[in-house]
């Protein structure tokens, strides 16, 4: 009977220890499961971290491109102030020249009035005074007229002259 009641305490323990190592086994294998959803969590994670990572680096690259444009733009708007301050230069130095110009007329015809009123004064010395006032109005007239007929040139060579071809064409078609 001890027997039999020792073999049933034996029996007993053995499933105690059975039940023990299954229960550790459970155990291992939840903290083996944990395990694995703690690496997938930071796998997870670090896929997330390189997807915002690139996203930064997309971001960076949009804002160079940005500022490249802007940088280029602004380079562009230098070059159109450039080419307009040298325009207003040129137009200054062109009106300038005008003021030039007609200054330098008026004073010739300050000078002229005084020849003609130096004139009345010559005409009591001489002849020969008077020969050489002529050839000086005279130059001073010429003058003039080179002036007037540069300027006649000018204007006509702005406006191209017809060919021949197409004033004929267009004697013709008025027949």
């Amino acid at each position: 009977h001890r027997d039999k009641k020792r073999d049933k305490e034996k029996v007993k323990e053995k499933e105690k220890v059975k039940e023990k190592e299954r229960d550790q086994d459970k155990e291992k294998e939840r903290n083996w499961d944990k395990e694995k959803e703690r690496e997938r969590d930071k796998e997870r994670h670090r896929d997330k971290d390189k997807e915002k990572d690139q996203e930064k680096e997309r971001h960076k690259d949009r804002e160079r491109v940005r500022d490249k444009d802007r940088d280029r733009d602004r380079d562009k708007d230098r070059e159109k102030n450039k080419e307009k301050e040298k325009e207003k230069d040129r137009e200054e130095v062109d009106q300038n020249k005008e003021k030039y110009d007609v200054m330098k007329e008026g004073e010739k015809d300050r000078e002229k009035i005084k020849d003609k009123e130096g004139e009345k004064d010559r005409r009591e010395k001489g002849d020969k005074e008077k020969e050489k006032d002529e050839k000086k109005e005279k130059k001073e007239q010429e003058r003039e007229k080179e002036r007037d007929d540069k300027q006649k040139k000018e204007k006509r060579s702005r406006t191209p002259p017809r060919s021949y071809s197409s004033s004929r064409r267009s004697r013709s078609s008025s027949r």
